[in-house]
C-alpha cells in the first residue's frame, strides 16, 4: 500500500514589489506573519538602496521626504541594531509617508571604477554593444583607456571623472 505523503504548503515568496509597497504602507506588523524562510529572503542591504529612491513622476519633496527618512531613521544606527532584523524592518516601515500611499522605487546602483570605465567607454563609443564595451573595460588598462580618451580629445580633468 502506498503510504499517503502530507504536503505541505510551501508559502509564496516575496515578491520584491510588494516587500516595498508593505513598507510604503507601514506595515510593521507584518514581519511577524512572515515565516522563517521568507525572513530569510529579505536583504536590508538592497531594501535601503530601493526604499531611499523614488522615481518616475514623484515629486521632489517626496524624493527629499525618502532619502532624509532613510538616512535619519535607518541609516544612521545601522551597525548598532544590524543583528535585529524586525527592528531594521519596522524602521524601513517608518520612512512610509504620512498618507501612507504607495510610490515607484528604483534602485540606486554602487557606482564602482568598473562601471566607472564602461561609462567612459561609452562616451567614446556611444555606438558599441555594452557587451563589446565590458571587455573593452576588462582588458585595458587604466593608462591605456587615458590614452584613449586623450586620442580621442579629452582634457585630463575629463578623464579623471572616470579612470
Amino acid at each position: 500500500m502506498a503510504k499517503k505523503q502530507s504536503k505541505e504548503k510551501t508559502p509564496p515568496a516575496l515578491e520584491l514589489k510588494d516587500i516595498l509597497a508593505s513598507i510604503d504602507l507601514g506595515a510593521k506588523d507584518l514581519w511577524d506573519q512572515f515565516t522563517d524562510e521568507q525572513k530569510k529572503c529579505v536583504n536590508f542591504f538592497t531594501l535601503n538602496r530601493f526604499v531611499s529612491s523614488v522615481g518616475g513622476s514623484a515629486s521632489r519633496e517626496v524624493q527629499e521626504h525618502f532619502v532624509l527618512a532613510v538616512n535619519e531613521y535607518y541609516n544612521k544606527n545601522y551597525f548598532s541594531v544590524s543583528k535585529h532584523p524586525k527592528l531594521l524592518w519596522v524602521l524601513l516601515c517608518e520612512c512610509a509617508l504620512k498618507n501612507k500611499r504607495i510610490v515607484f522605487h528604483e534602485y540606486i546602483r554602487l557606482k564602482t571604477n568598473e562601471t566607472k570605465k564602461l561609462e567612459f567607454l561609452k562616451l567614446l563609443f556611444p555606438n558599441r554593444k555594452t557587451v563589446d564595451l565590458e571587455l573593452l573595460a576588462e582588458i585595458n588598462s587604466d593608462k591605456e583607456l587615458r590614452e584613449l580618451g586623450q586620442n580621442h580629445g579629452l582634457t585630463d580633468k575629463e578623464i579623471e571623472k572616470y579612470i
